[in-house]
């Protein structure tokens, strides 16, 4: 096997294996029917909720919670995440803000929101969280392949320009 060829097969190995987290969370979002699996006790979908509206506050568009990324997190986690990597991230968001879940939720909503700025200020430095890294993906991913993400936070447009017909006679052939 030449060198050429040795890189681009490695290449193409190491990328499906760094995406596999990305497609698992976009399948789990077409799966998605909008009723959690109830693989996450109500304290900790409450946990997940309000860092969700934490990271996709509610402004001109719904918040994060609004749009069921909440029970998005819960469906992904119970239908399509392996079981050690699923204990591993549960185990991570029990420990996400140096204290237990019951804490973390009777902080002030100004307490809570400087926990996870903080957290986020760590992201992409050698300091950083995986657990909440993970739940950001969770959440950004939840959120803008949920209806309400895809009509009212992006530009949505069904029919992408007008409808108009045009006669293969005017074209002369069909294009490529």
């Amino acid at each position: 096997m030449d060198r050429r060829r040795f890189l681009r097969n490695i290449s193409i190995v190491l990328g499906c294996g760094a995406l596999a987290n990305d497609v698992a969370a976009l399948d789990a979002a077409l799966d998605f029917s909008g009723k959690p699996s109830g693989f996450l006790g109500p304290d900790e979908l409450e946990f997940v909720s309000q860092i969700s509206d934490i990271v996709i506050p509610l402004s001109d568009t719904p918040s994060a919670s609004q749009a069921g990324v909440p029970e998005y997190i819960d469906f992904y986690l119970g239908e399509f995440m392996e079981f050690k990597a699923r204990n591993l991230f549960v185990d991570g968001l029990r420990g996400l803000c140096d204290q237990s879940i019951k804490e973390f939720l009777a902080l002030s909503d100004e307490r809570k929101t400087e926990k996870i700025q903080s957290l986020d200020d760590r992201l992409g430095s050698s300091g950083q969280d995986a657990t909440y890294k993970q739940l950001k993906e969770l959440i950004v991913i939840g959120y803008y392949t949920s209806q309400v993400g895809a009509t009212q936070a992006l530009r949505y447009d069904p029919v992408p320009g007008p409808y108009k017909e045009i006669k293969l006679a005017e074209v002369g052939r069909a294009w490529l």
